[in-house]
């Protein structure tokens, strides 16, 4: 199980995607939202930490209106 912390200044759009997030690799919940601008998930996954990063990155650009419109960050710890 990992921490992935998501950073971005409309955290709206990008929870409306991540939140009770899942598909064939992962499955997000979420962990801490008390920061306006950075929520925490736990991932369940067997991806590794880095595969999982590629692959939660991918998945909102390629599905979400706003994945390549918004500046953001993930980090999985």
């Amino acid at each position: 199980m990992y921490k992935v912390e998501i950073n971005g200044v409309q955290m709206k759009f990008i929870r409306g995607f991540f939140d009770n997030y899942e598909d064939d690799k992962v499955k997000l919940t979420v962990l801490d939202d008390k920061n306006r601008i950075k929520i925490i998930y736990s991932a369940e996954t067997e991806l590794s930490a880095a595969d999982l990063e590629r692959h939660l990155k991918s998945e909102f650009k390629s599905k979400s209106a706003y994945g390549t419109s918004l500046y953001y960050t993930i980090n999985v710890k």
